[in-house]
This record gives structure tokens, C-alpha cells and sequence, in this order.
């Protein structure tokens, strides 16, 4: 596992935003796992967070592989600055841009084209390749409404990737994989900068996941887990 991986995982669970325990999530199942992105909301954590989203990117498409960062408002608006921030660093220098909630009405922005007046940053042209940022992925709506506008408003844009922060690596209620059906409705790959699995590993290795939670997080995900980590369930049984 790549240190920005485990460096995250230790950022999400010294701030809380990862906790064991037992938690009822939106689609009403008890899961033993808590994940909420939104609590890393300080200037380590946000550095934290864009360093592992710059790596799992580059790791994933390359530096030659995409030309700017999008991040869908609101929360993908600090993603995205903070992973090009990040990229910086690292000396690569790449764009990040977000889009407006409402199409700005006054102002040198207001009289140019429509790009100016929903996009903020930097400006792609046509045939430029993006990656999209945010926290998760639930049913995908809100980041093919992501990719709709920027078809709509950049000439032949392609998407190298979506990256997300963590993959829970569970079915949706009905079944389905969102990340799977993501990709399968827009042909934009997904790259998840930290995965459940990856998680729990991290934890047993450094002696944070007591028995009890360990059985109890293998149990939710051999119920409700994708088909990768049902397999990751089946080496540890």
C-alpha cells in the first residue's frame, strides 16, 4: 500500500472521520463502519487529503494523462484545489477548476461566454482532458451531472478518471455497484484514492481493529460487498 494511502487512513481515523462502531447509514443497513470525509475540515487534514488524492491520481492516469482538476460544488471545490496544491509540490503544475451553484449575472464574467459564467479557475478548451474530484460516490447522479455540463461547455472534453476518497465497497440496495454503473453510463473510469478493504488492512496491521470489529466488518461486507471485496473477505476467513 502506498504511503499516501496509509497516511489518509490515519488522517480519517485520528479525526474521525472513519470510526467502528455500529452506524445506520441512508439506506437503512447497520454497518459497523463510519465514513464521513466532511470532518477533515483543517489545514493538515485538507493537505493530508490532497496529497493522497494527487497520488492515487498520478498512480492512475499518469502526469501526461489528464490537463486539469474539476471539482463539482461544494465539497469537490476544496478537493480540487487542495490536489492541485498538491500536484504543485510535487512539481507538476496542472489547472483546477469548479462549477458555479448559479450562473454569475454581473461582472466581467457575466458578459463573456458561458463557460466564464459557470466554471471558476481555469478555463479548459476544447479536446482538454479532465478529472473530476469529490468525497463519494452513492448513485453516481451527481457526478454524471458533472460530466453533462462540461460536455456541454467544453468541445470534445474527455474524463481520464473520477476520483473519489473512499470506496466503501458495497452493493447498492438493489443490488447494483454504483462505481460499475458510473462507468458503465459514461465510460469514465473510477479511482477510488482509498478502499474499504484497504482500510481494514491497514488497521488490523497496526493493531487498531479489534477482534470483534474485525468480524463484524468482515460479516457486513461478505453481506452487502462488491464482488472484489467479497474476495478479500474470503483470504482472511
Amino acid at each position: 500500500m502506498q504511503d499516501y494511502k496509509r497516511r489518509l487512513i490515519d488522517l480519517l481515523v485520528d479525526c474521525g472521520a472513519f470510526k467502528l462502531g455500529e452506524f445506520t447509514l441512508k439506506s437503512g443497513r447497520l454497518s459497523p463502519t463510519f465514513v464521513n470525509t466532511g470532518l477533515i475540515r483543517d489545514g493538515r487534514g485538507i493537505t493530508a487529503l490532497g496529497s493522497a488524492f494527487a497520488g492515487s491520481i498520478i498512480d492512475g492516469v499518469g502526469e501526461d494523462g489528464f490537463d486539469c482538476v474539476f471539482g463539482p460544488a461544494y465539497k469537490g471545490i476544496s478537493i480540487s484545489v487542495a490536489t492541485v496544491m498538491a500536484m504543485a509540490a510535487r512539481g507538476l503544475n496542472k489547472g483546477y477548476l469548479f462549477d458555479r451553484k448559479e450562473q454569475k449575472t454581473h461582472g466581467e464574467e457575466a458578459a463573456s461566454a458561458g463557460v466564464a459564467k459557470i466554471l471558476v479557475g481555469y478555463r479548459p478548451e476544447g479536446g482538454e482532458r479532465i478529472v473530476i474530484v469529490d468525497d463519494v460516490i452513492t448513485d453516481g447522479a451527481t457526478k454524471m451531472e458533472s460530466v453533462k455540463l462540461l460536455q456541454g461547455l467544453v468541445p470534445d472534453v474527455t474524463f481520464p478518471a473520477l476520483s473519489v476518497a473512499v470506496d466503501r465497497q458495497e452493493t447498492k440496495p438493489d443490488g447494483g455497484n454504483a462505481i460499475e454503473r458510473f462507468t458503465e453510463l459514461t465510460g469514465v473510469p473510477v479511482i477510488p484514492t482509498v478502499r474499504m478493504t484497504e482500510i481494514l488492512d491497514h488497521l488490523m496491521a497496526t493493531d487498531r481493529l479489534p477482534g470483534e470489529d474485525r468480524e463484524r466488518c468482515l460479516a457486513y461486507l461478505e453481506r452487502y460487498g462488491t464482488e472484489e471485496a467479497l474476495s478479500w473477505v474470503a483470504d482472511r476467513r
